[in-house]
């Protein structure tokens, strides 16, 4: 063998150990992170590793056997179709990298055997005619190294184009292997065409060595390269998530409590006061029952985004949580100073927020803690506006409040009652009183209210209002409902069965317990259990509780209309008083609110409103009965307003069952002195 092919055969045998090495190199990070560029290159490798194989077995056989040889033409054939495949996998790999998308399995396989048709048929043509070598040479190597060279430009252009604005500088490496070795296969091409003769040939098959390894190389760098940016950025999310709130990007409670105390420790407490506002959503809860957890995270972002623009540059505002928000507003020294920031903060949450298609609308608390007055620890400082915020929401949301001392200890009390409210011991120190409902005219009992209290081991007797606001917090309102359902049904019952009346009770239903789904299911089973019919059973709600349900009220109050319960509407009056929506509803009874029964017999013009509103209730069919009357006058105009029911102190204030049972055993009615019975004819 001569020194020329012994060079040309140790080139070819190079090429392909390189290319079986830059083959399984790219496998390996294929298998690590999955990429479908990466298998495709490989595969394409693999098919260069097959085509040098398939030229070094054919041009060892050169001289030995005649020129139609059948295993040296099927080793020719093999080296044709590898190197098309070659090409082939190149532009698929360049197509994954560029879309994301995989080439479609059948799409590849039509494509991979046009090619290997192809490489069969480049090789069998001129293989039997000796004179013509040059064609035969020009079918093999010109046109597979012009596919070759156009595969290698093309997919070195897509990496180009796809890095060229990042900082990675593996890719561009990878872009220029790419184009050299493209344009040392058009020399290869263009060689063949005879257009001009290199003066080492035989060096060109260690020129590809080169390339090879020269893209294996890069190929190793780009792939690190690229690792050590994911791993930068996955170092930096587990950063920002350590650091900030994922749905508002907002500073979360770690990192703003690390600023507020980055702020108090650079100047002494005289040179740099601030303030700290801590601000809760109202109502957010029904959002998120309403519309779902997806628009709730839409608003809280809004709700941020809406904070950072209502700020100063300088201030600082944070996410804790849930919908709680705090905003640390330097160089603010007194509640004064205070005072129309938070007045202008909620002015800006008077307005609605845009959640994709609709607008919500919003209210916040706000409670304000100042810094050096109220302390210099970042978490004493947090709980005092904390403790503020909840100040503000006890005196009926949407205001703002400035820590006081004082509001500590109520703090302290309220925890104590959130504690005891869901001890397993309430039920047995709940206890109902019943306050009589009278007949307009007759004065006769026809129903009673029943009134929950807490008789509570250490602070004696505690009316609702001491504890109802936290139970509703904590949700033991519901089991209080149920507790007074079902005990004031099977009192009444009794009373039912031995004064032979038709005696009925009002329950107050809680915003909870109305928004219970299963709230006419319960209602029923405490009836059945009970004995009282249903007709002898009514349920109150407010107008508040009715318009701003988070379920479906109509739905809901039809079924308990529909067993014969009967619904009435507490406090009528002071609410949202949406008429068109109230006359939806399957309401019986409205109660007016004692605001507008106190000043009655003083004010003429209440009269003419209390008249208005029974004939309002008597236009669409309900009854009405008047709450909070304690004189006589008061009685007397409401009769003959033709009020249908009336209850307060001038009757009886709420007694205690004993109590009340003996009231029914009296069985003297109440009547005015000084006005006569009205006609219910004349209405």
């Amino acid at each position: 063998m001569s020194e020329s092919n012994a060079f040309t055969l140790a080139g070819l045998a190079t090429q392909s150990a390189c290319a079986a090495l830059l083959a399984l190199l790219l496998a390996r990070f294929h298998r690590r992170h999955r990429r479908a560029y990466l298998r495709e290159w490989s595969l394409a490798w693999w098919a260069f590793c097959l085509a040098q194989a398939g030229a070094l077995y054919a041009f060892a056989r050169i001289g030995q056997v005649p020129p139609g040889d059948w295993d040296r033409l099927l080793a020719t054939a093999v080296s044709q179709i590898g190197a098309y495949w070659h090409a082939a996998w190149l532009l698929f790999g360049a197509f994954s990298l560029s879309t994301g998308w995989a080439q479609s399995r059948r799409g590849g396989r039509a494509i991979l055997g046009a090619l290997a048709l192809l490489g069969a048929v480049s090789t069998l043509l001129y293989a039997f005619s000796p004179e013509s070598a040059t064609q035969r040479v020009f079918v093999r190597v010109g046109v597979r190294s012009l596919a070759l060279a156009l595969a290698m430009i093309a997919a070195g252009a897509v990496l180009w184009r796809l890095h060229r604005g990042t900082t990675i500088t593996g890719p561009r490496f990878v872009s220029g292997a790419l184009f050299a070795s493209g344009a040392h296969q058009l020399l290869t091409a263009a060689q063949t065409l005879g257009l001009f003769e290199l003066p080492v040939p035989q060096a060109l098959g260690y020129v590809d060595v080169a390339m090879i390894g020269v893209l294996g190389l890069a190929t190793v760098v780009w792939l690190l390269e690229e690792e050590h940016h994911r791993l930068t950025d996955a170092s930096r999310q587990i950063e920002r998530l350590a650091f900030f709130d994922v749905v508002t990007g907002l500073p979360n409670r770690k990192l703003f409590l690390d600023r507020l105390r980055a702020a108090i420790e650079r100047g002494t407490p005289a040179a740099q006061p601030a303030a700290l506002f801590f601000l809760d959503l109202d109502h957010f809860k029904r959002v998120n029952d309403t519309y779902g957890h997806d628009v709730g995270d839409l608003l809280l972002a809004a709700v941020a985004d809406r904070l950072l623009h209502s700020v100063r540059e300088g201030d600082t505002v944070g996410r804790l949580g849930g919908d709680e928000f705090t905003v640390l507003l330097p160089g603010i020294r007194t509640p004064e100073e205070a005072d129309p920031v938070a007045r202008h903060l909620l002015e800006r949450f008077r307005a609605p927020l845009r959640v994709g298609e609709q607008s919500l609308f919003v209210g916040a608390s706000i409670g304000i803690s100042l810094y050096p007055v109220h302390g210099e620890e970042p978490m004493s400082l947090l709980r005092k506006a904390d403790t503020a915020m909840y100040r503000a929401k006890d005196a009926g949301r949407g205001c703002h409040f400035v820590y006081a001392d004082e509001m500590s200890a109520t703090t302290r009390e309220r925890l104590a009652l959130e504690t005891e409210l869901r001890s397993e011991l309430l039920e047995t120190q709940l206890v109902l009183h019943f306050q009589p409902i009278v007949r307009s005219g007759t004065g006769e009992i026809t129903g009673a209210e029943a009134l929950v209290r807490w008789q509570h081991p250490d602070r004696g007797l505690l009316a609702p209002a001491a504890f109802l606001a936290v139970a509703e917090a904590t949700g033991a309102s519901e089991a209080i409902s149920r507790w007074v359902l079902r005990a004031g049904c099977a009192t009444v019952a009794s009373w039912r069965r031995r004064f032979q009346s038709d005696l009925r009770i009002s329950v107050n239903l809680t915003a909870r317990a109305f928004e219970n789904p299963q709230l006419a299911e319960m209602v029923f089973d405490v009836l059945a259990e009970t004995g009282l019919p249903a007709e002898a059973l009514e349920l109150e709600i407010t107008e508040t509780m009715a318009l701003l349900s988070s379920g479906d009220p109509v739905s809901m109050l039809g079924r308990l209309r529909a067993r014969g319960a009967r619904v009435a509407v507490d406090d009528f009056g002071i609410g949202y008083s949406s008429l068109s929506y109230l006359r939806e509803l399957p309401i019986q009874t409205v109660k007016l609110d004692s605001s507008f029964i106190r000043d009655l017999g003083r004010r003429p013009e209440d009269s003419r409103i209390v008249g208005a509103m029974i004939q309002l209730a008597h236009g669409l069919g309900m009854e009405v009965v008047a709450e909070g009357v304690e004189e006589e006058e008061q009685m007397a105009i409401l009769e003959m307003l033709y009020c249908d029911e009336m209850q307060g102190y001038l009757f009886s204030k709420p007694l205690p069952a004993p109590e009340f049972e003996a009231l029914m055993e009296a069985a003297a009615p109440f009547r005015s002195a000084r006005s006569p019975s009205p006609d219910p004819a004349a209405r």
